[in-house]
Formats: C-alpha cells, sequence, structure tokens
C-alpha cells in the first residue's frame, strides 16, 4: 500500500489517493465514500458561489501540473525544526521593504512577540492541507515524546483506541466502510509505527536521548514521503472531523450558516471532505473535540491583541481538571496558512 502511484490508481476509486487538486481524484473518491458530490452552492441570497473545482478548472491541467511541481521542488510536507529568529527575520525584510504598510508593522511586531514566547517552528507546504499536516506532524511527534521521555502511554492508548475505533464510527454518517478502510488502516499504521519506535531495545541499554531522536528522525521521513502516509492520513482526519461535525449538527450548524452555508452535511462536503481545502475555525474546533486534545492557535494577521499580545486561541479539551493532562497542539495561523511552534 505504501508509496502507491496516483495515475496507477485512477481507475479504481477505492485506491484513488487523494491529492492537492481535489478536481483530479475526490469526486471519484467522495462517490464511493458516501460524500455528496461537488457543485455550486448558493449563499443566503440564492446566488450561485462558484466551488473550488469550478474556479480551478479556469487553469489548464498543464498549468495545474507546473504549480504542483514548483510547489513540491520548493516545500517540503514537513520542513526541519527551525529557530523562531527564522521568522523574525522573514518580517524584518518585509517591514524594510514596506515600512509604511501598518500590517506589515504589525507581522513584526507579532513575529517579535513571539520570539520570546517559542524557541523553534516548522514549516508545513501550503497546498490547502497545511492545518491537518500540521496537526498530524505535531500530534505524532508529541506521542513519541511522552513515550519515550516521559513513559506515560495514557495520553498515547486513549488517543490510539479513538483512531482505531473510528472506522466503524464514521461509517455512521454516510462514510462506506470498503471504500475509507486503506485510509484508515494508515493512521493506525502509524499509530503502531509510533508505539514500535519508542520500544527500548531488549538489552535496555539505548540512551532515551538517542532512541527519541532516532524515532523523531523516523517520523518526519514518513510524514515527508510524497503521495503516501500524511496524504493518507491527512485526509482521513478530514473524515474525522467532518464526522464529528456530523454527529452533533445542532452544534455546528450557527458555525456553518455564518459561512452561507444551510446545513452540516453540505459544509462538509465542500469545505472539509476535498484535499485542498484549507481548514477553517469550525474544523479545528471539529477534530479537537473529535480526538480529546487541546489546539492552541497562536493568530498573526497584522493586528495586536490587548497590551500588544498576540491573540491565540483554544480548542478542545485541556481547560481544567483531569482534562488538563490531554495533550496540546500548538500552531501558528498566518493569513490561509498554519506551520507549527515549539
Amino acid at each position: 500500500m505504501k508509496g502507491l502511484c496516483l495515475h496507477a490508481q485512477m481507475n479504481d476509486p477505492r485506491r484513488a489517493l487523494p491529492t492537492s487538486r481535489p478536481a483530479a481524484v475526490l469526486p471519484l473518491l467522495c462517490a464511493a465514500a458516501g460524500c455528496q458530490p461537488l457543485s455550486p452552492r448558493r449563499g443566503r441570497t440564492g446566488s450561485a458561489v462558484p466551488t473550488w473545482p469550478a474556479r480551478q478548472h479556469q487553469l489548464t491541467q498543464a498549468q495545474l501540473e507546473a504549480i504542483e511541481r514548483e510547489v513540491k521542488a520548493n516545500q517540503a510536507l514537513t520542513s526541519p525544526l527551525l529557530p523562531i529568529e527564522t521568522l523574525l527575520q522573514q518580517y524584518s525584510g518585509e517591514a524594510e521593504n514596506n515600512a509604511d504598510t501598518p500590517d506589515q508593522q504589525g507581522f513584526l511586531r507579532a513575529a517579535q512577540f513571539l520570539s520570546k514566547k517559542y524557541a523553534s517552528l516548522r514549516k508545513i507546504r501550503g497546498d490547502g492541507n497545511c492545518y491537518y499536516r500540521a496537526f498530524l506532524y505535531s500530534l505524532c511527534e508529541q506521542l513519541l515524546r511522552q513515550l519515550i521521555v516521559g513513559g506515560d502511554r495514557a495520553e498515547f492508548e486513549r488517543i490510539k483506541g479513538v483512531v482505531g475505533g473510528s472506522l466503524k464510527w464514521v461509517c455512521n454518517y454516510g462514510y462506506d466502510e470498503h471504500t475509507i478502510d486503506m485510509f484508515h488502516e494508515e493512521l493506525v499504521e502509524l499509530f503502531d509505527f509510533i508505539e514500535g519506535a519508542a520500544k527500548k531495545p531488549e538489552d535496555g541499554d539505548a540512551d532515551s536521548g538517542d532512541l527519541l531522536e532516532n524515532a523523531l528522525q523516523q517520523l518526519h521521513t514518513r510524514l515527508n514521503e510524497e503521495n503516501a502516509c500524511s496524504d493518507y492520513c491527512t485526509w482521513f482526519l478530514r473524515v474525522m472531523s467532518a464526522a464529528q461535525m456530523k454527529s452533533q449538527p445542532d452544534h455546528y450548524l450557527p458555525f456553518v450558516m455564518a459561512e452561507d452555508y444551510m446545513d452540516v452535511p453540505s459544509y462538509c462536503s465542500r469545505e472539509v471532505e476535498p484535499m485542498g481545502r484549507e481548514c477553517s475555525m469550525v474544523g479545528v474546533s471539529a477534530l479537537a473535540e473529535c480526538l480529546g486534545v487541546r489546539v492552541v492557535i497562536e493568530y498573526v494577521d497584522g493586528r495586536m491583541g490587548e497590551n500588544e499580545k498576540v491573540v491565540n486561541h483554544v480548542f478542545g479539551e485541556g481547560d481544567g481538571g483531569d482534562k488538563g493532562e490531554r495533550l496540546t497542539v500548538t500552531l501558528l495561523y498566518r493569513p490561509g496558512h498554519y506551520d507549527i511552534l515549539y
């Protein structure tokens, strides 16, 4: 199953790997999985609003492939760990070139604030899947650290249990088990890998630091392979997010109505399930609640909050009591994009 070639799978919707071009694959996959087909949605006024595939078809296939090749050539799925000064250097240069632009000065002040609060960041490819990819990488990385350094298996076992039972659960909300089982299997295998990589050799002589460094490098390699683990798992996280929303439609309906959708299934079929669609705050909340983890997002949009601090938003569990021990994923948001903070 590893490293499947997209073009070799196109005639079999059960084996179609999601890519950053949703129009190419997701109609087949969504139809087979029981998702609603992509079509122009209508806003509150009844006027048609062009969807991503409708806008995308204005580009030729050759142009799309050229853009994809350029992105892949210049952006890894996830970068190596970078010093937080990387962010400061980026906005220092931009502020100098746009000295009279308030937004650029705001970004610089935000970078200065974050450089005092965090030590490192990891950049994620900007292909529309950055939130789910960042969430996945940070989640796995922290679970490895907990297992190897902290010696605490409780959180790993809890989340692994949620993932293990998620296939049957999502199928309660319109997905076809035989179509999506390969994506679920890839996520389960990723958790098996984490568990195996965290085990010390039988002789017990391995240093925890060396074991962790080796395990993190294996994880980085695994989640940077093109058209493989990261893409499969990213799409299944989208399915879990959509199922979470469909399981509590009354809770999520006000949020999707704010984005001009009249029901949760329509929103999920057009904004959550297709690869390449940016994740909104309602999607962030749904995935955090689904897996029972806490997500902290440092929100950088050129404006500072009170006392010249970067505004952060907190989603999911971990706000008090026994929930306080739940794993926390910390991300950096800039307009249309997410990276990981450390």
